[in-house]
């Protein structure tokens, strides 16, 4: 963090200058996209769009150009979520970040939007299009964070093929790639992602360096999803985990162990249902 000096009414004063300002706004503006999916000023969002495509982005140093660049090139990228994980690689957190800021956009009704759908597919191509028996080659931490790309994309149930850009060089690797099949619709993400929730939540080593909280939030908006409610179950009987972290952590970990009760409950009642059935306020 770098402060500069500023002179207001004749007064000098220290102003921080953060050195990510593309995902400090992304993370400032989520709160109230996340709960009403909403922007006061979308010119916000252009600032977002405007950092799309360039140098410090992941991938970009391979040809992909639908990543979003929040650290500078040539400084360590490191991040900790609001849920208290510290990320644990300079890739791990550029491609979180990338998912950060795709996120708020998702979430602010930018769907239609192709660069955003371009960031998505990027993000898909990053992760869960992984060939059969082959790992996504991303933390649990980073998957954990892209479920909610799943969540807010209101064509996950559809069979509408993802415009997935295959040209760069970066998409080239056979042993991370069926590179004979390139075809993937929003639902066959939708279906690994789940899969991959029921199968991390049924054991805490699964998940590691990633708290049960990061995963049970966008599973909430996917409740309607028979798998997403299996990994649910299973989250609601474990330890959260993360340990100890900041009051601001501890604190978002609260609100969301309250979503998920409120969601038990209402299973118990059988009034419950996914957010796919949006507006739910209280998200």
């Amino acid at each position: 963090m770098r402060r500069a000096l500023t002179r207001g009414g004749g007064a000098a004063t220290l102003q921080s200058m953060s050195d990510r300002p593309i995902l400090d706004l992304a993370l400032r503006l989520w709160p109230g996209v996340r709960d009403s999916g909403a922007v006061e000023d979308p010119t916000d969002l252009d600032t977002l769009l405007d950092a799309q495509g360039r140098p410090g982005a992941v991938g970009y140093e391979l040809g992909v150009r639908g990543t979003f660049a929040c650290f500078p090139v040539d400084q360590p990228a490191t991040l900790t979520l609001a849920t208290g994980e510290t990320v644990a690689s300079d890739a791990e957190a550029r491609f979180i970040a990338h998912l950060l800021v795709t996120r708020t956009l998702l979430g602010a009704g930018m769907h239609v939007d192709e660069r955003v759908t371009a960031a998505i597919c990027d993000a898909y191509a990053l992760s869960w299009t992984a060939k059969s028996g082959a790992p996504y080659s991303q933390t649990p931490l980073a998957l954990a964070v892209s479920l909610w790309l799943i969540a807010l994309d209101p064509l996950s149930d559809s069979d509408r093929p993802l415009p997935i850009d295959w040209s760069p060089a970066g998409y080239h690797d056979p042993a991370r790639w069926d590179l004979a099949y390139r075809l993937f619709s929003h639902y066959d993400i939708r279906e690994r992602a789940t899969d991959w929730a029921a199968y991390v939540s049924a054991e805490p080593g699964r998940h590691d360096g990633c708290s049960t909280f990061a995963i049970i939030e966008p599973l909430l908006r996917m409740a309607s999803d028979a798998r997403a409610r299996i990994a649910l179950a299973q989250l609601s009987e474990a330890d959260g985990g993360g340990g100890r972290a900041p009051a601001a952590a501890m604190l978002e970990r609260g609100r969301i162990a309250a979503l998920l009760q409120a969601f038990v409950r209402d299973v118990v009642r059988g009034t419950a249902r996914g957010a796919d059935e949006r507006p739910r306020p209280q998200f």
